[in-house]
């Protein structure tokens, strides 16, 4: 049995703790099974956007040249779209793995790790050949999740379809579809809906709750709904596909509307499932340990990260907290602070305690057009939990940079809007819809996150030692908004170009010891 420090399964957002980890002069195990990078690089929201973004610039000259602002035509050129994304792809998933390769301490392991018993690990790699067995002190599960397959669609199993693991692998198009339905109504439906639709494929959405995005408020996805239809989207809500079938080449999907019974039969050429995401625990052979899962599949883990293994954490994916890449690397920037960046005396001992994840203020952007953000509570939320609340909104329109954008001066269709609770006077949540949402929610984001608050203890029933003192001595904190960690502790949407600015304030280096910016304060 081979012996290391760290111990990492998975190569994205873990890679900011492994970082960490060998700028401390830890011995590291890396454990990938495919692309090093990651979703977010390989399968998720940087080759999604790099598609976007070029399709936004032809709506915005569309917008312009209705003014009468521009002349001529725009057109997108895919396959010039598609060699870009992948040559960035290739690049940057090779840059990774061959960083990791040179480094002295770290071993490199291609294949599929999975426990064989407690904090032990080998690996199948992808030459078909069996690793020894692995161990280490700390051991960081970082292996993602994969598209969940629905099971009660008839003859699902017969035909070919796309998940977005495939569509950023083997079957990727080399045109744009002729025709497409998308089952699904959440992010990586409607923006695949928002991209093709504007590359001249006939899309179809089936989504089964009521709305799309549902996450946000009604106001704001039918600001989205009325511009897909607008866009030659055709939406079928509160509906379940329950047959598929391929006939001369055409698929044929019955669509059932769960109100009414209504039976619909419509066709297409593909048929993209955006079905939500599915544990990629059953690949680590779990079992074979005393990491406890939740009864969705996903590993159980507290605010310090830590799983019901001491010295075994999760983040990402793997926790099934929230499938967002901004979200795995807050947490990776915590263990990589916890475990190797804080200062410690001669003996070793750390002198400022851990920092903990809260979840109550994570952000999200959709890059659908119009884009959309929010973060904190929707107003349901706020009101499911006992707010009294007012909400003030205001309309992109009534200001001046958008009417330089092409939009019409006075008429409000994009707006932000922010949710309050009237005894506290706080800042509960912010939803936005319209241009650059992603950018304009940041502020938000850094605001509400800074300044005093309560800790939550996430499973109680999860944690060491160290935890269980921390968790009594320090019950609430206190996060100057003037300091650069203020930015740094805040979770930053990706990709956006927020980044730029937030992640500048990560450059400022300060004499003396690497402390928890995060002061104790007493909660009462």
């Amino acid at each position: 049995m081979k012996k290391y420090d760290y111990l990492v399964i998975g190569t994205g957002a873990a890679n900011i703790t492994t970082d960490a980890a060998i700028d401390a002069g830890k011995t590291v195990a890396i454990i990938e099974k495919g692309k090093f990078g990651g979703t977010c690089l390989n399968r998720g929201c940087i080759p999604t956007k790099t598609l976007v973004n070029p399709v936004d610039y032809q709506i915005d000259f569309a917008r312009l040249k209705n003014k009468g602002l521009v002349e001529g035509e725009f057109k997108l050129n895919w396959t010039v779209m598609g060699e870009r994304m992948w040559n960035y792809l290739n690049q940057n998933s090779s840059q990774v793995l061959e960083a990791y390769s040179a480094e002295e301490n770290v071993d490199v392991y291609q294949g599929t790790g999975f426990f064989t018993g407690e904090k032990v690990v080998r690996v199948k790699l992808n030459d078909g050949t069996l690793s020894e067995e692995l161990t280490a002190d700390t051991i960081l599960i970082a292996s993602g999740a994969r598209t969940r397959i629905p099971d009660n669609i008839k003859g699902l199993e017969n035909i070919n379809y796309i998940t977005s693991e495939t569509f950023f692998g083997e079957k990727f198009p080399k045109q744009p579809y002729k025709s497409l339905v998308i089952l699904g109504g959440g992010p990586i439906a409607t923006e695949f809906a928002h991209i093709f639709a504007h590359l001249g494929t006939q899309v179809t959405i089936v989504q089964h709750n009521p709305r799309l995005l549902p996450v946000f408020d009604s106001d704001i996805t039918e600001v989205v709904l009325k511009e897909y239809k607008k866009s030659g989207i055709e939406v079928y809500l509160n509906s379940e596909m329950t047959r598929v079938e391929e006939k001369g080449g055409v698929k044929q999907f019955t669509i059932e509307h769960r109100a009414t019974g209504e039976i619909n039969v419509i066709e297409a050429e593909d048929l993209l499932l955006a079905t939500g995401l599915t544990s990629n625990s059953d690949t680590l052979q779990i079992a074979n340990t005393g990491i406890e899962l939740d009864h969705r599949g996903w590993i159980r883990t507290n605010e310090f990260l830590e799983t019901s293994v001491e010295g075994v954490y999760a983040i990402g994916d793997a926790n099934g907290k929230f499938q967002l890449r901004h979200v795995a690397n807050y947490e990776a920037e915590i263990l990589a602070f916890n475990l190797f960046e804080r200062e410690r005396n001669n003996t070793g001992e750390a002198i400022t305690p851990r920092r903990r994840a809260r979840y109550d203020v994570v952000p999200s952007a959709v890059y659908t057009h119009p884009q959309v953000a929010s973060v904190g509570l929707n107003t349901k939320m706020a009101e499911d939990q006992g707010y009294q609340i007012t909400t003030g909104k205001y309309a992109y329109e009534y200001t001046i940079k958008p009417f330089a954008m092409g939009y019409d001066y006075g008429k409000p269709e994009n707006f932000v809007k922010v949710i309050a609770d009237q005894k506290t006077r706080r800042i509960l949540g912010v939803q936005i819809v319209g241009p650059e949402a992603a950018i304009l929610i940041q502020p938000y984001i850094n605001l509400i996150n800074a300044g005093e608050h309560k800790f939550k203890i996430l499973e109680p029933d999860i944690g060491s030692a160290e935890t269980a003192r921390e968790r009594k001595e320090f019950t609430a904190r206190y996060l100057d908004p003037r300091t650069p960690d203020a930015v740094n502790y805040t979770m930053t949407i990706h990709p956006a170009l927020s980044e730029v600015s937030t992640w500048a304030s990560g450059e400022i280096e300060f004499d003396g010891p690497t402390l928890n910016a995060e002061q104790p304060i007493d909660s009462d």
